[in-house]
């Protein structure tokens, strides 16, 4: 398992609670996991947050990617995902996990994993849908996300390590649009960024901002 942060949950001063990384010192607005089950090849996840404050150069938010994780098992793999669920969530919070629900093969998969955990008394796993999965325009609607974040020049999206970055090199400029969802690891970022992109704090004249 890749090395992890303890999060903490912290109230700002003006009233706005924000995650706290105790090992960065970061502050996020929002965590999410999110993760990709193909038929054919290892599943894959990650953990990312979303920045509390905005680069007023930049006018916008970084996104780090907090830790990632690959499984050829389904049990395992789902395992893991609970694992850095509970490990991403502060006390008495849990954090959400994105995926595709319209997927019959991984929701058949994730019934029988939580009813197996139910019959041992043990909490089952959860999935949320993604943004825009049944939006006919899904594809190029994370494609734009995956062009707007990996940019030259407008470095906002942060790598826990090169895993992703390599992924992400392998894809030209048309088969961002044609296979953004076809690799696992570009569908499980995919995910996240469409969650984390419209985060905003909920006290909008109390925003704080930095570089």
């Amino acid at each position: 398992m890749d090395t992890v942060d303890i999060i903490e949950k912290k109230i700002h001063p003006d009233g706005e609670p924000y995650y706290f990384n105790t090992e960065t010192k970061e502050k996020y607005g929002e965590i999410v996991g999110s993760l990709a089950w193909p038929e054919a090849t290892e599943g894959f996840l990650v953990v990312a947050a979303v920045d509390f404050s905005e680069n007023t150069e930049l006018e916008a938010r970084h996104i780090r990617v907090l830790t990632k994780a690959n499984e050829s098992d389904i049990g395992n793999f789902l395992k893991h995902a609970l694992a850095l669920q509970k490990h991403f969530s502060p006390f008495m919070e849990t954090i959400k996990f994105y995926g595709d629900t319209t997927s019959l093969t991984m929701m058949g998969l994730l019934d029988q994993f939580n009813k197996d955990r139910r019959q041992r008394g043990l909490s089952p796993f959860y999935l949320t849908e993604a943004p825009q999965l049944k939006d006919p325009q899904r594809l190029e609607f994370y494609a734009q996300l995956i062009r707007k974040y990996t940019q030259p020049g407008r470095k906002i999206l942060h790598f826990c390590d090169t895993a992703l970055p390599s992924y992400l090199m392998d894809l030209s400029s048309n088969e961002i649009g044609e296979n953004v969802l076809d690799r696992p690891p570009v569908e499980a970022l995919s995910y996240a960024l469409a969650v984390l992109s419209t985060w905003r704090p909920r006290k909008r004249g109390t925003e704080t901002k930095g570089k």
